[in-house]
């Protein structure tokens, strides 16, 4: 199937590693040229160092902390001067949790920070450049199913993904007349550092071993085990294909099953 990607500016945030890099990875695969942001300078040219080696794109890397406002908008700046941008995976750190009475204002604060207001200045900036271009676009929110489907022990990432599902379908009706098309991608277990810290985190406010809180975690799932992160980049890469052009405001659950609600 010819997605049309080839040199397509594709733009990845918290992508040195987890899910964030194995999008990368694929869309360079399909011939983009792809940046990829993250934190640590380390990672990132660890990242960009394997994804040069291993994918046929070209793939650059951005050292970014997309909790900063200075730092996000320069870097969307940067890349739309220099190759434009025609799809941005809007991707950050999952937020810290904790017990609901343990959970302070400063980390509900660190949590909103941290995933949701970092997605939107992303998205915004990446707004102005595509509906300057004229060209349309793609901008994809990366949440998660505790957005649909709350825990108790992740209660600041359904907090922060609740409220991504809700921009991402407003911005879909700004989008429309530019042709830049929003939508969110909701992660289910995968399996990453993320997921063991989930884990972790559940074992110790249920107090279980770690083995039992996985074999939970995993036997939320339809398929009873946790995704590999390919399986969710196979469909942030379509979504941003010329293969689809009519899906806009939508959210999509790559679960296993996970989520039960309609």
């Amino acid at each position: 199937m010819e997605l049309g990607l080839e040199k397509k500016s594709v733009v990845v945030t918290a992508a040195s590693s987890g899910l964030g890099f194995s999008i990368a990875k694929m869309f360079a695969n399909e011939g983009a040229t792809v940046t990829l942001s993250g934190r640590n300078p380390e990672k990132v040219n660890l990242a960009v160092k394997r994804l040069r080696e291993e994918a046929t794109g070209i793939v650059e890397g951005c050292v970014c902390d997309v909790t900063s406002a200075e730092q996000s908008t320069a870097m969307i700046r940067e890349i739309s001067q220099n190759h434009g941008i025609d799809v941005l995976v809007a991707n950050s750190a999952g937020a810290a949790t904790a017990p609901f009475l343990d959970m302070t204002d400063d980390m509900w604060r660190e949590a909103a920070e941290t995933k949701v207001f970092a997605q939107i200045r992303l998205a915004r900036e990446a707004f102005r450049v595509m509906s300057a271009s004229g060209n349309g676009g793609r901008i994809l929110f990366m949440a998660g199913t505790h957005g649909r489907q709350p825990h108790a022990h992740a209660i600041t990432a359904g907090f922060s993904n609740a409220a991504l599902q809700n921009v991402s379908k407003a911005l879909a009706e700004d989008g429309g007349p530019h042709n830049i098309l929003c939508n969110v991608i909701n992660p289910g277990p995968f399996a990453t550092d993320r997921m063991v810290y989930l884990a972790e985190e559940k074992a110790r406010d249920d107090n279980i071993p770690l083995e039992k809180a996985i074999a939970i975690l995993t036997a939320e799932t339809v398929l009873k085990r946790y995704g590999d992160p390919e399986e969710l980049a196979a469909m942030v890469v379509f979504l941003a294909s010329n293969k689809s052009t009519y899906t806009t405001g939508a959210s999509f659950d790559i679960d296993g099953g996970q989520v039960k609600a309609l």
